[in-house]
């Protein structure tokens, strides 16, 4: 019998100080408390992992084989996870293979017979994954502000503009003193008839707007402009 203590932060665990040193007393704690052997306890640790990760995916659990009567403590649902569907299949992969998984406050959440732990169990998860749900909400929400404020939020730079500053502090830029100026020219040039009567292509506009401003562009982030002002 081996018994393994998973302990994980993510990175929003990090920014709220969440310790790993913690995470150890506590299992350590529960193996007192169920009468196991403390002294020989097997970490497995990861950092940096996001909790909707499927449990049995991660570097510190993927390349381990658990074998019956093996024993593995958790200091907290979230640290197991927090998706609820993972939570759920990653129980009964380890109640196949005969391996106990002891959540600090639940028990024995492979136990049929702890039915206010599995009913917790579940209960929990769900909780867990509208959390999380929760998170990404404010996430997005944050990034939509920042967005509308000339705030940099990753990707593809547009056309026109540079990035100053660094993480959060980043911002968009514009290159030219008036780069509305730069999408109407653009646009002007697009109407423009041939003596053929047809307007001019994406790809002369390009060249032309190149020339004019020494700054490149090509004819799909032309159309792309051009189509959505």
């Amino acid at each position: 019998m081996t018994i393994y203590g998973y302990i994980r932060v993510s990175t929003e665990d990090q920014i709220e100080n969440t310790s790993l040193d913690t995470q150890k007393s506590m299992i350590e704690g529960v193996a007192k408390a169920n009468q196991l052997p403390d002294n020989k306890i097997v970490w497995l640790e990861d950092g940096g992992i996001s909790g909707v990760t499927p449990f049995m995916e991660r570097p510190a659990v993927a390349p381990k084989v658990f074998r019956n009567g093996d024993v593995i403590i958790v200091s907290a649902l979230d640290r197991f996870s927090r998706d609820m569907r993972d939570c759920l299949n990653a129980v009964h992969e380890l109640k196949e293979r005969r391996v106990k998984l002891i959540i600090n406050g639940h028990g024995d959440v492979t136990d049929d017979s702890n039915l206010y732990s599995r009913f917790m169990f579940e209960m929990l998860g769900v909780f867990a994954g509208h959390e999380r749900r929760t998170i990404r909400m404010r996430m997005a929400n944050g990034k939509k502000a920042k967005s509308k404020k000339g705030g940099y939020i990753g990707g593809k730079v547009p056309w026109g503009m540079k990035v100053e500053g660094e993480g959060q502090d980043a911002n968009l830029v514009p290159l030219f003193p008036r780069r509305d100026q730069a999408i109407w020219r653009m646009k002007s040039i697009r109407n423009r008839e041939n003596k053929h009567g047809r307007k001019t292509s994406y790809r002369a506009v390009a060249e032309e707007i190149t020339k004019i401003y020494n700054h490149p562009i090509n004819h799909n982030t032309v159309k792309a402009i051009v189509e959505r002002s």
